[in-house]
This record gives C-alpha cells, structure tokens and sequence, in this order.
C-alpha cells in the first residue's frame, strides 16, 4: 500500500520534472549562440500566440548599433501539415512554421541534407520524419492562408538533446515562404543579435534598446530562454503536477487506510506477546516503541522501493497522455533530491500516521492477558466519543463540500474544498462503519448462506465477528471506488451539460472547428464558403486572450469571443437571465458586453459595470454590461461585438464558425459542400451537429479513460487491502489450530483431548 502511494507520488514529480527538462532543453536551444533577441512588446501571454510583429525595416537600425556583428530575422507561424491528403493531428501540440537563417545552424543539428535555401524547399525535424515516414526528396503540403502549398523534405534535423518534442512538428522554411504563405511581408516576429568580440551581452542589450522605438523588447539571449522556461514551469506547476499529485494524494490515502488496519490485525493478534512482554518488566513505552519502530522499516523499506518504482509509474503516465493523443516534449530521467525527500517523508510519516493508534492499543494490553488463550484488547477510554465525533467530521465534510460547490472562489480553491470535503467524508463513514456491519453482514449474507451453505454462513459470520476488522478493510475499498463513481458522475454531468447546451442554443446546421486548436479559419476561405449556394449564413466567433479589469479594480486572464450580432442571432441562441431576449445583442454594435453568469458571480461582476479590456498588443477598451446569460461550456466568459475587435487593433479571423443552409438543403449535403472549400484548408472540419456532439463525447471519454488509470492505483492498493486482510485472518487461524493440535498430542492418556479421541475424530473425518 505504501510502496504505490509512493510509487506514484515519485513518479509525478519524474514525469513533470522530466517535462520541465524537456522545455529547458528547447528553450537553451533556440536562443544558443544568441546575444539579443528583439521581439514584438506584448502586456501579457506570448508574443508568438499573440501574433505580434516587428517591422522588417528594423533591421537596419539593429545592425547599425556599435557592437552588433549581425542582426537576423525570423518569420515563426502557427500551422498545419498535410501527408497523404490528411491533416497531421498532433493532439493539442503546435505545429510550427519556422524561418531558416544563417543562425539556424546554431539552433538545429542536422542529421540529414541541409537547411532549405530554395523556395519550395523544407527541413522538418526528426521526429515527425520519424513518425511519417518521410525521407529527403518526399514531398508534403503546408497550410496557409491562402491554401495548402507542396514542398519537397531537403533536410532532417534534431532541435536540442530532449529525449522528445511530444507531438510538436517544425518545419523549416525559407524566410520569403515562410512570409508569404502568413501574409507577413515586411514583418517578423523577432531578430536574432549576434554581438563582435568584446561585447558582452548586457552592454549590447543596453545599446540596442536605446536605437530602437518602445513597442519592442530587447533581451538577453540568456534571459529569453529563462523567461521562456520560467512560463513554462509555471503552467506545470500550476496545474499538471497538482492534477496528478492529487491523484498521488488518494492512493497514499487508500494506503493509509491498509496501514492502519495492517497494524490493528497484527496488534490484536499479538495481544499475549505484548502481555507477555508486559509480565516480563516491559514498560508501555517501550512497547509502543517497538510497534512504532515495525511501523518506522516498513515505511522506509516501502517508501524506498516505491521511490524507484515512481521511475516506472513516470513512463506509465507517459504513455496514458500519448495514448490519448497529448504528447509531450520531455528530457532525460532525473531523480530529484526534491522528489527524493518528499517521496521518504510522505511513505515514511502515512506509515507512522497510520499505525500510531494500533500502538497505542498495544500498550493497553494487561499482563494478566498472557495467561488467557483469546485475550482481547479492552475498549479504549475514547471509544465512546467515536460516533460523536463521527457526526462533528461528517458535517464539517458537508459543509466543506457545499462550500466547494455554491462557493464563488477560483476554481481550484473550490476542487481543494471538495477534495478535503470528500476525504473527511471517508473518514467519518469509517469511524461509525463497524456499528453498520453486522446488520449489512445478516441482509447481505443470506444469499450466500442460501447458495453456499455451511461455507456462505461461515462468512458471513466471519464478516460479522469483528466488525472494526471489517469496516476498516472495506472503507479502503469504498473510497477507491467512491471516488470512481465521482468521476463518473462528473463526467456524465459534463456530457450531458454539453449536449443540452448545443441542442438548446445551436441553430446552425454545420459546425466548424479548428482541429488544432492554434488556426483560426483564414478570411478567403469564409468567404468562399458564403458563397456556396448552399449556404443562407455563416457567422463566426473570433476568441482571443484578453485581459479585464472590473469597476473594483480587479484584473484577470480570460478569453473574449467577439461576434457579428445581426448574423449570430440567426446560428445561436443566448441563454438570457431575466427578462431579456435574442435583441439584446443588438447593443454589441457599439460598446455593449454580454456576460456569462458564473463568470461574472465569480469576479464580482453587475449589469451596467464598465469592463476595461486590455489586448496583448497593449490597447485598450471599454464595454459596458446589458446582459447576462447562461452557458458554463462554449462562451463561458463574455461576448462583444466585432466593433470591440477593431478598437482593439486584433484580426477578426474566427476559432469557431457556425453554418446554416439555404432552403431544402439537408445537414449532410450543406456539410459536403464546406468540406470541399476545407480542402485547401486541412487544420478545420466541418461536423452536423449531432457528428459534433459525438466527437466532444469522444474527448470526455479520453479523458474518462485517463482518469480512471490513474485511479486504478488507488483501487489496486485497496484490493491488496482486502487480500492483506484475508491472508492475515486465514494464517492466524491455521496458527491457531496447529496451536490447539499440539496441545491435545501433548496431552496425558485419557484425557478429554488426549491422543485416542485426536484419533477417533480423524477417523471420523
């Protein structure tokens, strides 16, 4: 039990330390040989997610500066690939677009042909040739705004010494195609500052910014990649190590659970031992020592073993996230001494924790109890406040629970109310269990003792003969699969949350969507589909990452969905609160917002409250609140006009267009036609609505099945919980036995268990 707890709180720290490498190593590699980088100023976020740029005429001001030995440009976009007349789907993981330049070289190591310098011409990086199966002369098809464009594989390079990229893709381009196909000419996103000799970087730096006008940052290479690395680190650390952590936290829990029972069984069955000891001098101290230091090996010799076993659970979790498609960039295995110390102490103290009170039994064992066969271990001086406080833990558990659920604090604060709600839950259900046990043994063991006779009777008495015994065994296994029944539940109520939402708002016969999640659906291609005769309307949601600051002066990171109202209204349906209906929208033509509810109950936020949005770009805008509505899934924050867009100064290229036919065209033909124009556009699919109900299904059941693994830790240590209990009863009744056996060999003739009744009763048997 501790050995996998452990085993998986090691092997979380492995994996995302094993992430965290992975990124450092891409980072260290990208701005290698790097002196300063000049990138485009944004007030928050990434630049390159921003698509911010740089005037390409800024060159010549960087090479101008005393010191500078080369200045180089770089154009880096977001796209998609094509092999074989399919979309490349790299599960959530970018597919980047990149520039090759003389520095490229200090970047990449080539392992095959050569950087491309012909148009047309590509080098990808090896693990997507790898996973293709392409080769130098192959051709593929890059998406651009424009279209999909061939290009011919000149050149395989690995990017840095990461054991992986996970499904990120990089393509390697000349600069003029790489500009052209993302209508960057005459921009870049950044220009990479070779420095002379003698000039260290820091006084480059300072000289570059001084030439340079103040929308753009000038930074070390070294403090680029730091910066880079420290985003990273935080996004792991914010969600994906606690995410799992968590799932860590529940197995040790479980184990806890084992300990404790493990502990009580051999307590009580060691009951003349310890009163034997007693009658020998021992005192209660030195009694609750030994049972604490049986407890103190067994926790280190787990806890060590299952901190090597992490390295296993580390590849396990690994392959969980490919197989549900989310690869990702990893470096080499490393053993923390972070992961090391945590991993002994949380082994090492849920062991001690876990078998304190089966010790302190033990030094309640009387002397007189060695000289009694069957002794027991008398009630303790507690036992009588056991329910009272049961009751105290549960309703402290509701409310906690309750808390989490109608509470307005951040999401994850409310996960860690429920979380510690459900856990005193478990334990207060455990407390009062043993007084449940016999009536549930009698209701539950009568079909046993109908269908197996003498053996159902026995165990159902067996169950009932020492209820603590089995409360406590099954309580491990009632939390496991408690908590399996959680996640099912949740993930039923997400599913059906969102298929009412759709089938409540959507009025659009097609949904397209962008299947990489990075590629909004290029204007020439809403066009085009406009002008299908079997479109009457096509309007799109453009989501960009903004930040707001409410009348209270509070700020936060959201995304906006931005929307033409006259069209919307025609392909989806507001769930209002009060009395409000579909002309509301009409007031996002000019500085109108409509706000998603929770979103505003959990920032505090009123109708007529003027909202100030800030865009990556740093420019600014006011909306005010006409209105709420309901719809926790899809626009989940708020929604403006295409005004606020412009405003903003940010391209109105939609993540989420919905299509609806003209008269007596069906669902399936309107979808055929879209999917024809999406041709030239592989990275978004046009779905009906009940082909996009179902593929959402399919996403939730991805996730369903990686949350089940990562319990199935939890439940396999509760069953080795229920086998733990079994064997132990089971051997100490054959002792027990071979114990009386011998008492009645060794007994004079004629006495009433002598030899010749021990033979009489053989024969009989």
């Amino acid at each position: 039990a501790i050995l996998l707890g452990v085993a998986m709180i090691s092997g979380t720290y492995v994996l995302t330390d094993q992430i965290q490498n992975g990124f450092d190593d891409i980072f260290t590699t990208a701005f290698k040989g790097t002196a300063v980088v000049v990138q485009p100023k944004v007030e928050f976020g990434d630049a390159e997610m921003a698509e911010a740029t740089l005037p390409e005429a800024l060159l010549d001001d960087v090479r101008a500066v005393d010191g500078v030995a080369e200045a180089i440009g770089n154009a880096e976009a977001l796209g998609s690939v094509v092999v074989d007349g399919e979309a490349v789907a790299t599960g959530g993981a970018p597919t980047l677009i990149l520039s090759a330049t003389p520095s490229s070289g200090q970047h990449v190591t080539v392992t095959s042909g050569g950087l491309p310098v012909e148009s047309g011409q590509v080098a990808v990086d090896a693990g997507f040739a790898e996973r293709q199966g392409l080769g130098l002369g192959d051709e593929f098809e890059v998406a651009t705004r424009d279209g999909i464009v061939p290009v011919t594989v000149g050149g395989v390079f690995t990017f840095g010494e990461s054991a992986s990229l996970g499904g990120t893709i990089m393509v390697a381009a000349p600069l003029a195609d790489v500009q052209r196909w993302y209508g960057l000419e005459g921009e870049l996103t950044s220009i990479d500052v070779l420095a002379e000799a003698g000039v260290t970087p820091e006084q480059l730096a300072g000289r570059v910014a001084a030439a340079l006008p103040g929308d753009v940052e000038v930074k070390t290479g070294e403090q680029a990649a730091a910066d880079a690395t420290a985003a990273t680190s935080e996004e792991i650390n914010s969600f994906l190590r606690p995410a799992l952590l968590a799932f860590g936290g529940v197995a040790v829990f479980v184990g806890a659970f084992i300990i404790f029972n493990a502990f009580s069984i051999t307590v009580a069955q060691r009951t003349r031992e310890f009163a034997l000891l007693r009658a020998l001098g021992a005192g209660r101290r030195q009694v609750l020592t030994g049972v604490i230091v049986e407890a103190l090996l067994m926790g280190v010799a787990a806890s060590v073993t299952g901190l090597f076993a992490g390295l296993g659970v580390a590849s396990g979790i690994n392959r969980l996230f490919q197989a549900i498609g989310a690869d990702i960039p990893r470096g080499g295995l490393t053993l923390e001494p972070r992961t090391v110390i945590v991993a002994l102490a949380v082994g090492i103290v849920s062991a001690l924790a876990a078998a304190l009170v089966p010790a302190w039994r033990a030094t309640r064992v009387p002397p007189v109890a060695a000289l009694q066969e069957g002794a027991t271990l008398p009630p303790g001086r507690l036992a009588r406040f056991t329910t009272p406080l049961a009751v105290v833990v549960a309703a402290l558990a509701a409310g906690l629970v309750a808390l989490g659920l109608v509470g307005s604090a951040a999401t994850t604060t409310r996960l860690l109310e429920m979380g510690l709600g459900a856990m005193l839950g478990f334990i207060a259900l455990a407390m009062v269990a043993r007084h449940v046990v016999r009536p549930l043994a009698r209701v539950l063991g009568w079909p046993l003792e109908r269908l197996f006779g003498t053996s159902g009777r026995l165990a159902r008495d067996n169950a009932a003969r020492n209820p603590a015994r089995t409360a406590s065994t099954a309580a491990a296994l009632m939390i496991g699969l408690g908590i399996v029944v959680f996640v099912a539940v949740f993930a039923q109520g997400l599913r059906t949350s969102f298929v009412d939402s759709l089938e409540t708002a959507n009025r659009a016969d097609v949904v397209i969507m962008d299947s990489t999640m990075f590629t909004p659906l290029p204007a020439p291609a809403g066009e085009r589909i406009r002008e299908l005769d079997s479109v009457e309307l096509a309007a799109g949601a453009t989501t960009p990452q903004v930040q707001i600051t409410t009348a209270g002066g509070r700020d936060s990171l959201t995304g906006m969905a931005a929307i033409d109202p006259d069209a919307f209204v025609e392909v989806w349906g507001f769930d209002w609160v009060g009395d409000v209906d579909d002309d509301i929208l009409a007031r996002l033509k000019g500085d109108g917002a409509v706000v998603e509810q929770e979103f505003a109950a959990n920032r505090g936020i009123a109708l007529g409250d003027t909202l100030e949005v800030t865009a990556q770009n740093g420019r600014t805008a006011e909306v005010r609140v006409v209105a709420l509505y309901r719809d926790p899934m899809l626009f989940n924050s708020f929604t403006v006009g295409l005004g606020v867009l412009r405003t903003l100064d940010l391209p109105a290229d939609p993540q989420l267009t919905l299509v609806n036919g003209a008269e007596g065209v069906t669902p399936e033909a309107l979808r055929d036609g879209v999917t024809d124009v999406l041709a030239a556009y592989p990275a978004h699919t046009a779905s009906t609505q009940a082909e996009y109900v179902d593929e959402m299904n399919a996403q939730v059941n991805q996730l369903l099945i990686l949350l089940y693994a990562l319990l199935a830790m939890s439940v396999t240590i509760a069953l080795f919980g229920i086998v733990n209990t079994l064997v132990a009863v089971g051997l100490r009744a054959h002792a027990r036995d071979r114990h009386a056996a011998s008492h009645r060999h060794d007994a004079p003739p004629g006495a009433a268990d002598g030899p010749l009744r021990e033979r009489h009763h053989v024969g009989h048997r």
